[in-house]
């Protein structure tokens, strides 16, 4: 199966590629709008190669929502969902907003609305990194979990609600073992039923009905806290790993580590029933981080290797594999970053990949 083939058979109808393409482009905070610089070139270049794409750049993060008190109005939501194929996505997060108020009302508002229930982060490390020869992929449940935002507060006590849908569970685990089985690799599903009966509970039956429906599959689940344990004694028996929305991001936030850290992890999230016209986000895996923005020290290969991920969703794998191909060249050739040992920019390195995009 083709690489891309994964991605796209799991929507209930085709990517469109003889119309123009909208994708909205959304830096936020922090870091975010360096990394962002980087990928825009890649867009212009995708343009070149003859791909019809429009993008439109939101103004929506921290600034915004100090100068105006909105986070993103529902009339900017409403364009978005129904007048873009997609999103690229910064970060966000601002120390001047100590809640995080206005981090869920756009990016977990466009997970949760644009019912984006798949999130994949791979971990492939580059050249010159650990690991090398390591292929893991971490589905992660993106919509519900610990993160639906129910609880509550008072004197002496606090609650934090997980709830898991058989819907949404079900939308996740069958992409899961849609890609290992595309690829001949393990399934493991990670949970913790043995405790949490009743949520994970859901995740193991519906994850046990998927086995009989793919008898080809090497599937197991496995207590996470077991799982965490093994994959750092040798992670290399995993292929595909399915969690929910908790473990699923602690669990690849580890794989990050894998692959040179946080600002080399990319992640797509998308609809694999496809609700609305906007059913994919691209974005890197790291946060905002405040305390290095502006100093152009933010490593740009999560978002460019996300950018990767978004051209090979809509079907543009000769255009994702170029840019795959560009940043191991870039780093088989010494480019790096300061988090990786080395001494470029965020812009410096973002040149040099784009310096050996050819094809």
């Amino acid at each position: 199966m083709a690489p891309s083939a994964w991605i796209r058979e799991q929507e209930t109808e085709p990517s469109i590629l003889d119309v123009t393409t909208r994708i909205a482009l959304i830096p936020g905070d922090g870091v975010g709008p360096e990394v962002m610089a980087e990928a825009e070139p890649l867009i212009d270049w995708a343009r070149s190669r003859g791909h019809r794409l429009e993008t439109v750049r939101l103004s929506y993060g921290a600034d915004h929502y100090l100068s105006t008190g909105e986070t993103l109005p529902e009339e900017a939501y409403a364009d978005l969902r129904d007048g873009f194929d997609a999103v690229i996505f910064g970060a966000v997060g601002d120390p001047r907003i100590p809640d995080g108020r206005h981090a869920e009302e756009i990016l977990l508002r466009l997970r949760r609305g644009l019912e984006l229930t798949v999130n994949f982060r791979p971990c492939q490390p580059l050249p010159g990194l650990s690991r090398q020869g390591l292929h893991l992929e971490v589905f992660r449940e993106n919509t519900e979990g610990a993160y639906c935002l129910q609880g509550s507060t008072e004197p002496g006590r606090a609650v934090d609600l997980a709830v898991h849908t058989e819907v949404a569970v079900l939308r996740l685990l069958e992409v899961a073992f849609a890609r290992a089985q595309a690829r001949g690799c393990a399934l493991t599903l990670a949970h913790k039923a043995n405790v949490l009966k009743h949520g994970h509970g859901l995740w193991v039956r519906v994850f046990q009905s998927l086995q009989a429906a793919h008898p080809d599959v090497p599937a197991r689940g496995m207590h996470a806290d077991a799982l965490l344990c093994a994959l750092v004694q040798d992670p290399a028996p995993f292929g595909v790993i399915a969690a929910d929305n908790y473990l699923g991001d602690l669990i690849s936030d580890l794989t990050a580590a894998f692959a040179g850290g946080m600002g080399t992890a990319p992640s797509l999230s998308w609809a694999p029933h496809r609700p609305f016209r906007c059913a994919v986000l691209a974005e890197p895996v790291h946060g905002s981080a405040p305390d290095i923005a502006g100093k152009g020290l933010a490593n740009p290969v999560g978002m460019i290797l996300s950018t990767a991920l978004l051209f090979r969703h809509l079907g543009w794998e000769s255009e994702a594999e170029t840019v795959e191909r560009a940043v191991a060249a870039a780093m088989r050739d010494g480019a790096r970053t300061r988090d990786l040992g080395g001494s470029l920019s965020t812009a410096g390195m973002g040149a040099a990949i784009r310096d050996r995009l050819s094809g």
